[in-house]
C-alpha cells in the first residue's frame, strides 16, 4: 500500500510542466453528500499540473454565470490556474450528478446536459492561439468540440494531447490523430485483443503515442516499436473520481520532461493513485443545494 508521501516523492522528481487545458469543465455534484466539486477533463489536467507538479497551467473553457461557475473560477485562482481566456455565458454551469450504488461505489446518474456548454462551442481567436502557443502543451477532449482548431494549434509547435474517452468514433480518431502527440482512451470494457487493435489503429492513423487505461487492469501505452504495460498502485483510496485525468497529467508531465514511455507510465500510475486520496477530483467542494439538484435534466440508466 503506497502512502501519499511516497506518491508525492515520485511526482516531485518530475520537472514542472507547461500545460493549458482547453474545453470541458463541470461541477461533480455528490447527491449523497450534497456537495459539488470542480472537475471536467480539460480543467482537471490543468489543475493537477499545478497541484501535483507545480507547473505553469492555464484553462480556456465556457462557464455559466451562476454561483457554481463563480466557485469554479475561484478555485482555479486558489490553485494557480490562469483562466483569463475563459468565456462566461448567461446560464447554468455544466454539472454532473454522482450517487452511491449498492456496493458503495460512485457512479454518474445524471447531468444538466453541460449547462451553457450544450449550445455553445469554443472558437479560438488569434489572441487565444497566441496564448496557447505560450504553453508547451495543450490538452483537450472528445467532449470539448475542438477538432477544427487542432491544426492551427499544432502549426504553432504546441504539443497536443487528447482524451478520446471510451466512445470515440474511429473516424474521429483518424481525422485528428496526425495532430495528436498523445491520445488517451478508456478501455476498461475491451478485451486484451481489442486493446491491442486500438493501440495499433491509433498509431496507424498518425498519432505519436496512444495510452489505453483499463481500470483495475492498469494501462498500456503504444509508440512506434514500443509497447509497455503497468498495473495499478495500491493506495488507501477515498474517491476514485478524477484518477484517470490525474493519470493523464502524470504521463504528460513525465513525457514532457523527457521520460520514455515506461517511465511516463510509472509517474502516471503514481499521479492516478494520489488523486484517489482526495475527495472529488481534487477537493474544493461547495454546497450543492436545491438549485443544483433542480438541474438534473438528463438521467442516466443504470448499466
Amino acid at each position: 500500500m503506497h502512502t501519499r508521501e511516497e506518491l508525492t516523492t515520485i511526482l516531485s522528481a518530475v520537472s514542472p510542466p507547461s500545460v493549458v487545458g482547453v474545453g470541458d469543465n463541470v461541477l461533480d455534484c455528490y447527491l449523497h453528500e450534497d456537495l459539488a466539486y470542480p472537475g471536467g477533463n480539460a480543467l482537471n489536467v490543468a489543475a493537477y499540473s499545478r497541484l501535483f507538479f507545480g507547473g505553469e497551467a492555464g484553462f480556456i473553457g465556457i462557464v455559466g454565470d451562476d454561483r457554481f461557475a463563480a466557485h469554479l473560477l475561484g478555485v482555479l485562482d486558489a490553485v494557480g490556474v490562469d483562466h483569463s481566456r475563459t468565456r462566461a455565458a448567461r446560464g447554468q454551469n455544466g454539472m454532473a450528478f454522482v450517487a452511491l450504488d449498492d456496493d458503495g461505489d460512485r457512479r454518474f446518474v445524471g447531468s444538466n446536459r453541460g449547462g451553457v456548454q450544450e449550445l455553445l462551442r469554443i472558437r479560438l481567436s488569434a489572441a487565444d492561439h497566441e496564448y496557447i502557443g505560450g504553453f508547451s502543451r495543450a490538452h483537450t477532449s472528445l467532449y470539448s468540440s475542438l477538432e477544427s482548431e487542432l491544426p492551427a494549434i499544432a502549426e504553432r509547435g504546441t504539443a497536443i494531447s487528447y482524451d478520446y474517452s471510451d466512445d470515440a468514433d474511429p473516424q474521429v480518431v483518424r481525422a485528428t490523430a496526425r495532430h495528436i502527440d498523445v491520445g488517451f482512451f478508456s478501455g476498461g470494457a475491451l478485451t486484451d485483443a481489442e486493446v491491442e487493435q486500438l493501440g495499433a489503429y491509433a498509431l496507424e492513423c498518425g498519432m505519436g503515442a496512444a495510452v489505453v487505461t483499463l481500470g483495475s487492469r492498469g494501462a498500456r501505452a503504444y509508440e512506434r516499436g514500443v509497447r509497455r504495460a503497468i498495473g495499478i498502485r495500491p493506495v488507501d483510496a477515498v474517491d476514485a473520481l478524477g484518477a484517470g485525468d490525474a493519470f493523464i497529467t502524470g504521463f504528460l508531465g513525465a513525457r514532457d520532461a523527457g521520460a520514455d514511455v515506461a517511465a511516463s507510465l510509472d509517474v502516471a500510475s503514481a499521479a492516478g493513485a494520489l488523486a484517489c486520496t482526495m475527495r472529488g477530483a481534487f477537493g474544493y467542494a461547495v454546497e450543492a443545494g436545491d438549485d443544483a439538484r433542480a438541474q438534473m435534466l438528463r438521467v442516466y440508466s443504470p448499466t
